[in-house]
């Protein structure tokens, strides 16, 4: 009869799934719980994708590679690249009120959903050359405000009053770049709803429910379960 099992998940996307053969037979007569040891990866979450990471000037697009930036890093790279087509470009953060300052010297468009204007805090609109302008919104530079991970054979979690698989939830420690080494302490343990494993799921979502993009780099998760009676 099993009284203590520890299971690790490992592989390079953010649904991490293992087949269990022969089935872990757990004691029908029994309740197990299950919680999460460890989490660990590198943090290369990126804050720009295919879905924000366009900038409309005039007639052209200029694509922001995906990455992890800040705010300093987008200046940089856009205005040396509308430098190139001789357009004068400045984008610049104001701390006290966490906003940002566009200027440049042709039309820029934050109307299409695939806008870095979202990011950067503005409403959809034109903005008119060579006037200084001020976004409406705080700058989102993170999109990720929190991680949770979640496990299909566990219960007992809720999230805004409707029952989830979550398991564990936390926000990356470390800056872009750096190896995320999550170990929960004390560990939560939540009733598994099942007295045979015969597969597992992980999803690694973000606050909103999305699955987590970390572009590849590998996630080791290892779980603990044990028999309370």
């Amino acid at each position: 009869m099993i009284d203590s099992l520890s299971l690790t998940l490992s592989g390079t996307s953010s649904i991490l799934e293992a087949q269990y053969f022969p089935v872990i037979e757990l004691s029908p007569q029994a309740e197990y719980i299950l919680g999460l040891v460890e989490f660990l990866s590198f943090n290369s979450i990126p804050n720009t994708d295919k879905h924000n990471r366009n900038l409309y000037v005039g007639r052209r697009v200029y694509k922001i590679p995906t990455g992890s930036y800040e705010l300093e890093d987008i200046n940089n790279y856009l205005e040396s690249e509308l430098k190139k087509d001789d357009i004068v470009f400045k984008l610049s953060p104001n701390n006290k009120t966490l906003r940002c300052t566009i200027s440049c010297s042709e039309e820029i468009n934050v109307e299409p959903e695939d806008s870095i204007g979202s990011l950067l805090g503005f409403s959809r609109r034109v903005l008119r050359p060579n006037t200084v302008h001020t976004s409406d919104k705080p700058i989102a530079i993170l999109k990720i405000n929190s991680l949770r991970i979640e496990c299909n054979i566990t219960t007992g979690a809720y999230i805004n009053g409707k029952k989830s698989h979550s398991i564990h939830e936390f926000f990356p420690r470390v800056p872009p770049g750096y190896k995320i080494i999550e170990v929960p302490s004390p560990v939560i343990y939540l009733p598994i709803n099942v007295h045979s494993i015969q597969s597992i799921q992980l999803r690694i979502v973000d606050q909103d429910g999305k699955i987590v993009n970390f572009r590849g780099e590998t996630i080791t998760i290892r779980l603990h379960i044990k028999r309370v009676s």
